[in-house]
């Protein structure tokens, strides 16, 4: 039975992608994540607020001795910089000596002018592709969606002049027009298109006034957005599409690639269940298929998408009309 399928143009031989988390930053995880049969893994990410917090706090430390010295502060910049960019480039090059599945390097960020020199390292140490995590919260009133979009879409364009690897592009649902926008970003190159982000949120502490971390691991209900959007978004793009938010059950792989999906990011349910869930999806993926007659993931992906699917109004909000008050 084959379950191999595309991601980022690379054909890989499970539909089953690990997302960039903790899990992703040591090589004695992705030595375990390739033996359970995943199909490509995505590293930590890098993240552009982890630098510039690293740099102001050495730039604290050091700011008594380097008092009315321009130089020395450029100089604790860029050596953080260097520093933290260099221990990342060691874990792609590690990465890339102990497995054979693809290995995705992961940029955080909401500009593109500082991740130029990274990009090109990135793809010297042997990356194979790189994934574009943004988030830009649509909070600034003077900032239009117009605004927004064409910041994504400027980070798209230096970053493929920067680099000959496959970009993929991880976005969220804040958008007024989600599909619109995810048919016109795939126009510009991009190889991939991952939905959807997963956020820091927050929490009130309603006895000392306080914020503090909301939980930080999805849950099976967010599954369902991810589930409409992809069966939605899949037939308007021209790329690869990985769909993740919610799966926590194996047969959620089965059905994001009904809705159109070529691959499956998971992260929150390795931590509750352990990377035993990839064997586990994988080999009811196979049983599956065979029980339905397929012998690639390629005769039944997008088989139940909005576009070829004959009841596709069933991912439409009037369904939610009809089945609780009845109407025809």
């Amino acid at each position: 039975m084959d379950i191999s399928t595309k991601f980022m143009g690379l054909t890989i031989k499970s539909p089953i992608v690990i997302g960039s988390s903790g899990l992703t930053s040591n090589i004695e995880t992705l030595k375990k994540i390739e033996a359970c049969g995943a199909g490509a893994v995505i590293l930590k990410s890098l993240f552009e607020e982890q630098i510039t917090q690293e740099m102001n706090v050495n730039v604290k430390v050091y700011s008594a001795n380097f008092s009315g010295y321009p130089e020395a502060y450029n100089y604790i910049q860029e050596h953080t910089k260097s520093n933290v960019t260099n221990d990342y480039i060691n874990l792609i090059k590690e990465a890339k000596a102990n497995l054979t599945i693809p290995v995705i390097a992961s940029i955080n960020c909401i500009t593109a002018s500082e991740w130029l020199p990274f990009v090109k390292m990135a793809e010297d140490a042997g990356a194979d592709g790189i994934e574009l995590n943004m988030f830009i919260l649509p909070s600034d009133i003077s900032l239009s969606h117009e605004d927004i979009e064409r910041l994504y879409e400027d980070v798209v364009h230096i970053i493929k002049r920067a680099t000959s690897l496959p970009i993929s592009l991880k976005i969220s649902t804040y958008f007024s027009s989600l599909t619109r926008f995810s048919q016109k970003i795939s126009w510009l190159g991009i190889s991939n298109l991952n939905i959807f982000n997963r956020f820091y949120q927050s929490d009130i502490n309603i006895d000392n006034f306080t914020t503090e971390p909301a939980e930080i691991k999805s849950t099976h209900h967010e599954f369902y957005n991810t589930l409409r959007w992809t069966a939605i978004i899949s037939e308007a793009i021209r790329c690869n599409l990985t769909a993740g938010g919610g799966v926590h059950k194996p047969e959620d792989v089965i059905k994001l690639l009904l809705a159109g999906a070529d691959t499956v990011q998971i992260v929150s349910v390795l931590y509750d269940e352990g990377l035993g869930f990839v064997v586990k999806a994988n080999e009811l993926l196979k049983s599956w298929m065979k029980e339905k007659g397929f012998s690639s993931i390629s005769q039944f992906r997008g088989k139940m998408s909005v576009k070829k699917n004959t009841d596709a109004s069933a991912f439409h909000r009037v369904q939610f009309m009809k089945y609780f008050s009845g109407i025809s």
